[in-house]
């Protein structure tokens, strides 16, 4: 298959090698500075803008999308008008899923088909492979299965369903994923202020990354932090979000469900970047008044 790829970043590159190593055809665009490098390393053909990369393609053309959310539905909204009625736009990257459905409806507005793929497997996925998990019209979908087989790894994949379905999925991945990453912390935060201070850290997470009930790919990925660095000495306890999380918790409240867990793990990312809270100052200024309790001063 010839498909176009914009976006040959971390993930949008692993994707243009897997997909080059399978004999598809890439036609890439990516402004950002060394993408040329990247583009011709992976044996793909670079255009230098959306245009020249709608030209490049044969008819009917296909287009995936792996950039940043927040700018998903501008790179659409240009590439719609150069798009001729029966292409397909696929975006790959971690967008609102009620975003994807108004785009779904404003691609078939030109006759333009859409498919909304949550992509799973961070930058080891280019070796081990992706999960993919895709939302659109099933006849749609089925012809972009070479491509997906050519990505995911072993029974990891999934069509979820309509339009949006497959970025709604990789939401709510994303967000367990925040209470998995967030309860791996804790108990090794535990671990290292606990009664025995001789535990080898990096031992317990490899460990624990073989036999046991809680072996995943987080904890080889912990193994494999914290073997480097034990200690963490060279990080800020500084912990951003991309979104998903934030969506996930909104979704949660607007259908009622309850997402202790996954809220929680939110919560203490927006924590982390507080390192001299208003907050935690006035429950201690609290404690002071009303008990007499000792404050730390600076």
């Amino acid at each position: 298959m010839t498909i176009g790829l914009i976006g040959v970043g971390k993930m949008g590159g692993g994707i243009m090698r897997r997909l080059t190593a399978a004999g598809h055809t890439v036609v890439a665009f990516d402004p950002a500075p060394g993408s040329a490098q990247t583009i011709k390393a992976a044996g793909a053909t670079r255009a230098t803008s959306l245009k020249k990369l709608i030209n490049t393609l044969p008819a009917p053309r296909t287009v995936w999308l792996m950039i940043p959310a927040p700018v998903v539905g501008a790179t659409i909204a240009a590439l719609l008008p150069l798009l001729e009625p029966g292409g397909t736009l696929v975006d790959g990257g971690n967008s609102n899923f009620k975003d994807s459905i108004e785009r779904a409806k404003a691609a078939a507005q030109h006759k333009i088909n859409f498919v909304d793929v949550g992509v799973s497997g961070g930058v080891a996925g280019e070796q081990r492979g992706y999960a993919i998990m895709a939302g659109g019209k099933a006849t749609v979908v089925k012809k972009l299965q070479p491509i997906f087989n050519a990505l995911v790894a072993p029974e990891a994949y999934l069509h979820a369903g309509p339009h949006g379905s497959g970025h709604f999925v990789k939401m709510v991945h994303n967000a367990i994923e925040y209470g998995m990453m967030q309860a791996i912390a804790e108990g090794f935060n535990l671990l290292q202020a606990g009664p025995f201070p001789d535990i080898k850290l990096a031992d317990v997470a490899k460990l624990w990354s073989h036999g046991t009930i809680v072996r995943s790919f987080l904890m080889e990925l912990a193994a494999s932090a914290l073997s480097k660095d034990e200690k963490l000495s060279s990080l800020a306890a500084y912990v951003d979000d991309s979104g998903e999380g934030r969506w996930s918790v909104a979704t949660a409240i607007e259908h009622a469900v309850p997402f202790w867990v996954n809220t929680a793990a939110l919560y203490t990312r927006f924590d982390s970047r507080q390192p001299d809270s208003f907050a935690a100052k006035l429950v201690a200024a609290l404690r002071q008044e009303f008990g007499g309790h000792s404050v730390k001063k600076k």
